[in-house]
């Protein structure tokens, strides 16, 4: 009881620090839904859980990592939307407290540590507050880095063999921005490598190629445990994002507003980084060997990662979380210098993070602009229990585009399609991206793709490359389960079936309210000649 008692007086800044990065992350996952991002891995998760896995029995360009842990979290906590929201929670809260313990590492005290850790964690996962591929990817990146700086100061086996398992991890989140700080901790890891004696370089090598090769045993162990073919994770993983990505640099627009008005206040605190960073460095001719100019390097590279990434995929800005991290390393430059003006300096530093924090908390965790939630009058938004009781706690409110382009998927219609599921006992499949039907209906009705937006970000269309590969999928899975019924619901479009499955193989019609049901026959000469 004494010991329990020491730890907590002792760790206080730290534990509050969790539970408030743990509880501001389900606020904002309670604050409204945008379908496609909201519910990607609610489903998926379940699946997961129920013995089916991403690459083998559903599309997924992305995410596979966060299906796993997600299905985990359910298997302890059991299936809710609040337990949902443990996954993306749990995680702002560990890489918060992870902040935090790097700083006074480091040097900055506890108070300065948990402030700017505390406005770290309003500005990190609790702009999605669901699980997202880009956050986990970003933040699982994020936490190998802290381990590369902590490897450089230290040296030691361990902590450079922890260096490819978050990389391993933040890659199976998403492959961007992982990839680009994969480059990243190369370029700095061989920097770092050439003022080191035999031994230490032959360590460190040691460590990182004995992580990596673990990591890639395990992956194709794991698949030959649950059958998965290697093929299909190739091509859904590696070759057709890749094709994708490949499109999305030819159409890059590196002008004014992307390459800097977009990201003003985060190029403020990274210049103010780099001011103090280049005052501290007391070698000019060894500055590469300073911790000062190893910590700049570490983070212009998260910036440089970062900032790409957003312009590649021209998502909503997620990244401004940047600003208290950069800020914090300043002020840590800050103390260890003996310059005029200093006390004003801080106060600088604490007043401009308050600030940007204010602004960004109220645009994206109140507002919700990450979701395209910050025009929508939340005073408006039923409770989700009003669909099921898995949804208690949740504010069921839609951007209002979607509202506005889509058949108005409100809670009177979701709940008739309940009732239509309920009622159908074939074997039955559901396109839609509200992929929760088959949490709540307690019967395997998951579709052959996690998400169908309406481009092809997802899965290929006619005339790409891999739309043979894709289609071929889609058949052999409506195979495996002898699918008779699917139901394609207003949100997405009926492509989904028509342009992957021959016409003669399916009777079509529409019910209640613009749901295409197809009636699939089985025996038709596609389903037979499949290869």
């Amino acid at each position: 009881m004494k010991f329990a008692k020491i730890f907590f007086l002792n760790n206080f800044y730290a534990i509050f620090l969790f539970i408030f990065a743990v509880l501001i992350c389900q606020y904002t996952g309670n604050r409204g839904i945008f379908p496609i991002d909201s519910f990607g891995h609610f489903d998926s998760g379940f699946r997961v859980l129920n013995g089916e896995h991403p690459f083998k029995d559903f599309w997924a360009i992305s995410g596979p990592f966060i299906d796993y842990i997600q299905s985990l979290i359910f298997f302890l906590f059991g299936i809710n939307w609040q337990v949902y929201l443990l996954s993306s929670s749990l995680l702002n809260g560990l890489v918060s407290i992870l902040t935090y313990y790097l700083l006074i590492r480091f040097g900055l005290d506890k108070k300065l540590s948990f402030f700017y850790s505390i406005c770290f964690a309003i500005l990190a996962y609790p702009s999605s507050g669901t699980p997202f591929v880009d956050h986990h990817s970003t933040f699982l990146s994020i936490i190998a880095l802290y381990v590369l700086i902590i490897s450089i100061s230290t040296n030691k086996f361990f902590h450079w063999f922890l260096i490819p398992v978050f990389m391993f991890f933040a890659f199976l989140s998403k492959q961007v921005p992982a990839a680009y700080i994969i480059l990243s901790i190369i370029i700095i890891t061989l920097i770092h490598l050439t003022h080191q004696n035999k031994k230490i370089f032959f360590k460190i090598i040691l460590s990182l190629t004995s992580s990596s090769v673990l990591l890639i045993s395990s992956v194709l162990f794991f698949f030959k445990i649950y059958s998965i073919d290697v093929e299909n994770f190739l091509t859904q993983y590696i070759l057709y994002p890749s094709s994708l990505g490949g499109q999305r640099y030819t159409s890059i627009s590196y002008d004014f507003k992307n390459v800097f008005l977009n990201f003003k206040f985060i190029y403020l605190a990274l210049v103010i980084l780099f001011f103090l960073c280049l005052k501290s460095i007391n070698n000019k001719k060894r500055f590469y060997k300073e911790r000062s100019f190893q910590i700049f390097l570490v983070n212009f590279f998260l910036f440089v990662s970062l900032v790409q990434h957003m312009i590649v995929t021209k998502n909503q800005i997620y990244i401004f979380f940047l600003i208290p991290i950069f800020l914090a390393f300043a002020h840590l430059q800050l103390i260890k210098l003996n310059i005029k003006f200093k006390n004003i300096l801080s106060v600088f530093l604490v007043l401009f993070c308050v600030s940007i924090t204010i602004k960004y908390h109220l645009r994206f965790n109140v507002d919700r602009k990450f979701h395209e939630l910050d025009n929508i009058n939340f005073s408006n938004a039923v409770g989700g229990e009003t669909i099921h009781k898995k949804f208690k706690g949740l504010n069921w409110a839609l951007p209002i585009k979607h509202r506005k382009i889509r058949a108005n998927l409100d809670v009177a219609f979701l709940k008739s399609f309940i009732d239509i599921l309920q009622s159908d006992k074939s074997r039955k499949m559901v396109i839609t991206n509200y992929s929760f039907f088959s949490v709540i209906s307690n019967q395997n009705v998951s579709s052959y793709s996690r998400w169908y937006p309406g481009d092809s970000s997802a899965f290929p269309k006619k005339g790409d490359k891999y739309y043979g590969s894709y289609k071929k999928f889609i058949i052999t899975s409506l195979r495996l389960r002898e699918t008779e019924t699917i139901y394609v619901l207003p949100d997405v479009s009926e492509t989904n079936v028509i342009n992957y499955i021959d016409a003669n193989c399916f009777k079509k019609e529409e019910i209640n309210n613009k749901i295409m049901k197809f009636k699939i026959n089985s025996k038709c000469e596609e389903f037979y000649n499949l290869q």
